[in-house]
């Protein structure tokens, strides 16, 4: 995903600047009257830095699940939990989706995998999230759900704890070894990250029923 792919999220997704705003940018809203203006606005940065900002999955051209990533000094609500900073050796996992029909596949977990397999070359060891105990809608992603696909928590709090998973965990979930590889195999480091608009960017849908 790179900041051209906003568009294809579902709302309110797409706009949502939870993580993207800091708390003084609420309060200053006249900054940034326009979530989804924000929202792109991050989206270009990480994709300046890295070349993508998160990683989404389709299904005959409809998106059927995504998430979102970011180096930590690019997520502007972090400061605002106790339970960061996140380590130095992470990058930060901000939230993730998967439609209604499609739960239960086993996507997450891929989702999750591929975002691991873009991180292995780079000097960069875990992702790290700060998930939330609450029910009920939210921008942030439950705990539940981050244990489920391979976290951990590293930082306890009774409702907003901060969990980890270690690249190289993904390597022992059963029958994705060779996902692993070839994902290890494909992504480098780039010398310079392709611009949002960069006409040659293929998106490759994420095969589903490969799922563990």
């Amino acid at each position: 995903m790179t900041a051209a792919d906003l568009e294809l999220l579902p709302d309110p997704c797409g706009r949502c600047a939870f993580w993207e705003a800091s708390v003084a940018d609420l309060a200053a809203p006249a900054d940034h009257p326009d979530r989804a203006a924000r929202k792109a606005e991050w989206a270009h940065e990480v994709t300046d830095r890295w070349g993508f900002c998160g990683v989404v999955a389709l299904h005959d051209d409809e998106v059927v699940g995504f998430l979102t990533m970011a180096p930590a000094g690019l997520v502007r609500r972090l400061p605002a939990f106790s339970t960061t900073p996140v380590g130095p050796d992470a990058a930060v996992l901000l939230s993730a989706q998967v439609v209604e029909a499609w739960r239960g596949k086993g996507l997450g977990r891929q989702l999750v995998t591929t975002a691991a397999g873009l991180m292995a070359r780079r000097d960069l060891r875990a992702l790290e999230a700060v998930g939330t105990r609450r029910e009920g809608p939210s921008c942030m992603m439950p705990v539940g759900w981050l244990e489920a696909v391979g976290f951990g928590v590293v930082r306890e709090h009774p409702v907003t704890p901060r969990l980890r998973l270690d690249l190289h965990a993904t390597q022992r979930w059963p029958g994705l070894g060779a996902a692993w590889q070839r994902l290890t195999d494909l992504v480098a480091p780039p010398p310079a990250p392709q611009p949002a608009s960069y006409a040659g960017r293929q998106v490759h849908p994420v095969d589903p029923v490969r799922a563990g």
